[in-house]
């Protein structure tokens, strides 16, 4: 009986401290949303004009373009994580807020982990169409959770941005419109609001 009053009340001081504790942006959170965002719009904005017959890009270079977008990002994400290694969220509140992006980012790594190998198994590229709808459903999740937990209206448009952004995959799929959908997704749902995030971080710590 001690112990499940113990938990309770454990349980009690944890959604409090949800309740309570100041929302504080994570600046170095915010970066990675951007460079992320920014690198990887470019990457879907180049691909788009390439589709739609606007760039000439021939295989090899088609292919070391895309390679070296995830390098890119790969390295301003390990500078970013080892210059703020021990720079972490004190409070409850932003911890689990931060949680929730962590959580998609390995959902994303099991997704794509599954679409490897049925791709392998199947020998169809096509599968891939549905990767991003997928991935815009998780992100919308994230999102909605981040809303959830700190109780701002723009977090909630954003997921709701995520949303719609997937049903349109589903609307333009195999079409030069699809690719331009995850342009303007990257760009004005991933870097947008990781700007916005950095900026509040500066804001509040000004």
């Amino acid at each position: 009986m001690s112990d499940d009053l113990e938990t309770a009340r454990d349980d009690l001081a944890f959604l409090r401290a949800l309740a309570e504790t100041p929302s504080q942006p994570n600046k170095t959170m915010g970066l990675a949303l951007f460079s992320a965002g920014l690198i990887y719009g470019v990457q879907a904005l180049v691909q788009w004009a390439a589709w739609a017959g606007y760039v000439a890009l021939p295989g090899p270079f088609y292919l070391a373009f895309v390679i070296s977008c995830s390098l890119v990002f790969f390295i301003v994400l390990g500078v970013i994580i080892w210059r703020n290694r021990k720079k972490g969220s004190k409070s409850v509140s932003a911890r689990a807020y931060e949680s929730a992006f962590e959580a998609a980012g390995i959902a994303n790594l099991a997704i794509v982990s599954f679409f490897i190998v049925v791709t392998i198994r199947q020998r169809d590229p096509g599968i891939w169409y549905y990767y991003t709808p997928t991935i815009f459903a998780v992100q919308a999740g994230a999102w909605f959770a981040g809303f959830r937990l700190r109780k701002r209206l723009w977090l909630g448009v954003v997921s709701a941005g995520w949303i719609t952004a997937a049903i349109s995959l589903g609307l333009t799929a195999h079409t030069p419109t699809y690719v331009l959908i995850i342009a303007v997704a990257l760009f004005a749902l991933l870097a947008v609001p990781g700007w916005i995030i950095m900026r509040l971080a500066d804001k509040q710590g000004a």
